[in-house]
């Protein structure tokens, strides 16, 4: 584990979060029903991405 992928590994869990925080102001009033699904749109694709880049980064920094 070094320096830069601890860096990259936050950075990118502060994307990840950013991301939901947009999803759940867009959908406060869906995000109160635990069982709602959400289906292809900008805002999931978005947190999809982030969580897809952080677990990589994770991955990275237990690997080094």
């Amino acid at each position: 584990m070094t320096v830069h992928t601890i860096t990259v590994a936050e950075a990118e869990a502060r994307r990840f979060l950013e991301k939901v925080r947009d999803l759940r102001k867009e959908y406060a009033e869906d995000m109160k029903d635990p069982q709602h699904a959400f289906w292809g749109n900008k805002r999931t694709a978005a947190v999809k991405r982030a969580s897809m880049d952080l677990t990589r980064a994770l991955a990275n920094m237990r690997r080094a």
